[in-house]
């Protein structure tokens, strides 16, 4: 994703231990994410704030701490395996915090990879509210695009893992299963809203603008989830998988109000995510750094934070004064004045 927006210049491979969240020397080494890395890009000039956290059975707690403080999870299903019981465990979470979720099927370009048998174990443990809005093209050795369902057109890829691809009319071959999974999606989303389910019983449809509007509705309202298709090593699938979390992921404001609670007096209390409110903000992982000392990763909520400035931290109940305030990507930091 970070190739793909432009935010990097190369693309980072787990087994060649070159990639932007995976910086540990133990992770280079296993080849597995063990604790959660934070990442920033900026895709049709909305900015994504991603937390890279670990899938692997052993480090899945790290997952829950971030999944405290983000507004939508992306879950990753492996295309060979399907769901997994690190999975259940990691959408658990997300439910718990009452998260918008969608899931991407990876590694479509393995050996033995099916996206229908991976599709079937989703929403055998999810529901059928776990939707596909993309169709493979191809399998295997020849996965070589993604049919976007929402747009009704097909993203064809180069196979030298530059992301460099082509969008086409719909291959006549795939004509037959699109249409079905196209029908079904529409039936989906039509039963998010009563006027749409109107518009869908009166003419056996939805206009592209409706089907958009209402997945993205279907998704913030947490009664669908979307269903997506790629190969990160190919670099396939990342481009509409971005359109999708652009249009689909609510934005802070639309996920508030935030709730909490006054500490001195324990009454309820609640932010709307804006910069005019008083400022507030929660830590959800400190790392201790051989070089920097200790630093706070934090979410604000609500409110300006900024540097040299003094706080009221809860939990001590004490003022405590912020240090330099950085923007981490991966292992690199950018200083600011102020977020």
């Amino acid at each position: 994703l970070l190739f793909s927006s432009g935010t990097v210049n190369r693309l980072g491979r787990v087994d060649q231990g070159n990639t932007v969240t995976d910086f540990e020397d133990e992770e280079i080494a296993r080849k597995v994410s063990i604790s959660s890395a934070l990442c920033h890009l900026e895709w049709k000039k909305v900015k994504l704030n991603i937390i890279d956290t670990p899938g692997y059975g052993a480090f899945i707690a790290d997952a829950k701490a971030a999944l405290r403080v983000v507004d939508g999870a992306l879950v990753v299903v492996d295309g060979v395996s399907g769901v997994e019981v690190q999975t259940e465990e990691a959408w658990g979470y997300a439910e718990g915090f009452d998260l918008p979720r969608l899931l991407v099927v990876n590694k479509l370009d393995r050996e033995n990879a099916s996206y229908a048998r991976a599709l079937d174990s989703i929403t055998r443990a999810f529901g059928r509210q776990a939707v596909s809005v993309q169709i493979p093209i191809g399998a295997e050795k020849s996965f070589a695009g993604v049919v976007d369902l929402v747009a009704n057109k097909a993203f064809l890829y180069e196979k030298d893992e530059s992301g460099g691809h082509k969008i086409q009319d719909v291959p006549s071959d795939l004509a037959g299963e699109v249409k079905e999974a196209r029908d079904r999606l529409m039936e989906m989303v039509a039963e998010v809203d009563d006027a749409l389910m109107e518009k869908f019983f009166e003419s056996g449809s939805l206009s592209q603008e409706d089907l958009a509007r209402g997945l993205a509705r279907g998704m913030k309202q947490r009664r669908l989830y979307p269903v997506l298709c790629a190969s990160a090593l190919l670099n396939i699938g990342a481009h509409p998988l971005l359109d999708t979390l652009v249009a689909c992921l609510p934005h802070p404001g639309e996920r508030a109000p935030y709730k909490g609670e006054n500490p001195r007096d324990h009454a309820p209390a609640e932010r709307h995510g804006k910069a005019d409110e008083p400022c507030s903000a929660f830590v959800f992982k400190t790392i201790a750094d051989p070089y920097s000392g200790k630093i706070s990763l934090f979410r604000v909520y609500s409110g300006v934070i900024k540097s040299d400035s003094t706080v009221y931290n809860v939990s001590r109940d004490a003022q405590e004064r912020f240090g330099a305030i950085v923007i981490l990507q991966g292992k690199e930091s950018q200083s600011v004045t102020e977020v």
